[in-house]
């Protein structure tokens, strides 16, 4: 089967999950994965009309044209050219005529890639390289660069692929073995699962294995450590535990085997003595946003505690309304008596310091000192504190919960 753009990827984020495709088997594709394509056939068309406006219409052509036209740089620009050979096949985004260099001895096309995100990743570089390498099996010269436009400025990106190719070559070579190879490979959960056709099924299966990869906060590198003392599963790793060792006034590290023990038992277990110290008028604020265009839309705020709340949500629905919606919030936080700001994670603290450098001027801007060092964020008790018997995903569900979930835990604890 010739190598794709699509299984190329799909090999760059999970082993397990290009054996299933090759393999033919079907799974349930995600909302996730199916608006990602969408964007990106969108983005496509926004990307050509960007090139095109800056060319002539007889100066660029949609499809394959012959060797002889590319050797003689017939067009600027060429879009969709499809290559297709016995071991790879690519539709490239485009190809631009290479102004650079004009000689017999390089490359007369470089390609261009379409990423609709503002923040490119390793993963559009290496499908870049690829794209290149696909057209060097038909043009016998590598590009040298290639370039990407990427986000909703369109802006472009020159990259080196010297480098890139080697390793776009290294990892043919791997998918070419897996593709002859019956047994799969170890299956292990990651951070692609969330958005993965196979979510579902390897979940199973990690589950019926009792796998080490259902511990999130387990590392790779810490797997194959485990895996080096015979230790495989969540139930082997429950019986590694100790006690550690805490000096006065250090907080004790996150303890994958207590979390494993936790599970074990199906019980909540608390090492050491979390504390959660709220004076004031507790104010639990959650933010959203996009951090690809790094820029918040929403922030909500409940104020006060269980007996009596109050819940207000300011909203920006451009970048441009970003300010007011933050003047509106921080107004608000203004009129309580002694705000004491409660969150879960490290997101509302960075959005916190960015509002201070972002809108300095903004009326109420010098509570923010005061708000921040004094703000309480739930996760930093929680995480190396509170041990749930839960796997996978399921924690997610524990990222509802607030101060009061600290005092209603039932278990035991594992060291005082």
């Amino acid at each position: 089967m010739p190598i794709t753009p699509e299984t190329f990827d799909t090999f760059l984020r999970c082993t397990t999950k290009s054996h299933l495709t090759f393999n033919g088997i079907v799974g349930v594709p995600s909302e996730f994965s199916q608006s990602h394509a969408y964007i990106g056939q969108m983005y496509k068309q926004k990307g050509r009309e960007h090139l095109c406006s800056v060319v002539g219409d007889h100066q660029w052509h949609t499809g394959t044209p012959d060797l002889r036209s590319l050797e003689s740089l017939r067009y600027r620009l060429i879009f969709d050219y499809v290559v297709s050979l016995p071991e790879i096949h690519a539709r490239l985004d485009a190809l631009e005529e290479n102004r650079i260099v004009r000689d017999g001895r390089h490359c007369p096309y470089i390609p261009i890639r379409f990423v609709p995100e503002e923040k490119l990743t390793k993963y559009d570089k290496l499908l870049l390289a690829f794209d290149a390498l696909a057209f060097s099996q038909v043009c016998g010269k590598a590009p040298q660069v290639g370039r990407i436009i990427h986000g909703g400025h369109c802006a472009t990106v020159t990259v080196r692929l010297e480098p890139l190719l080697q390793k776009v070559r290294f990892l043919l070579g791997r998918i070419a073995e897996q593709q002859v190879k019956a047994v799969p490979p170890p299956l292990t959960l990651n951070k692609h699962c969330p958005e993965c056709e196979f979510r579902s099924r390897c979940r199973q299966i990690a589950i019926q294995k009792d796998d080490l990869s259902l511990l999130p906060t387990l590392s790779e590198k810490e797997r194959k450590k485990q895996n080096g003392r015979g230790i495989f599963t969540v139930l082997q790793l429950s019986y590694t535990f100790r006690s550690p060792r805490r000096s006065a006034g250090v907080l004790p590290r996150h303890q994958p085997a207590l979390k494993a023990l936790a599970i074990r038992k199906n019980q909540i277990h608390i090492l050491g003595n979390p504390t959660v110290r709220l004076s004031g008028t507790p104010v639990y604020i959650d933010v959203e946003g996009d951090p690809d265009r790094d820029f918040y839309y929403l922030v909500g705020l409940r104020i006060g505690s269980c007996g009596s709340s109050a819940h207000h949500s300011y909203w920006a629905n451009t970048p441009a309304d970003e300010q007011t919606m933050w003047a509106d919030c921080l107004h608000k936080v203004a009129e309580i008596a002694d705000p004491r700001l409660v969150h879960y994670g490290a997101y509302e603290t960075h959005f916190l310091k960015t509002m201070k450098t972002r809108y300095p001027d903004v009326e109420h801007a010098s509570l923010l000192d005061d708000l921040i060092s004094s703000a309480q964020n739930l996760l930093s008790i929680i995480y190396p504190h509170i041990y749930f018997p839960t796997i996978g995903a399921e924690d997610e569900k524990y990222k509802a919960g607030d101060a009061h979930a600290l005092h209603q835990c039932e278990g035991t604890r594992a060291e005082r």
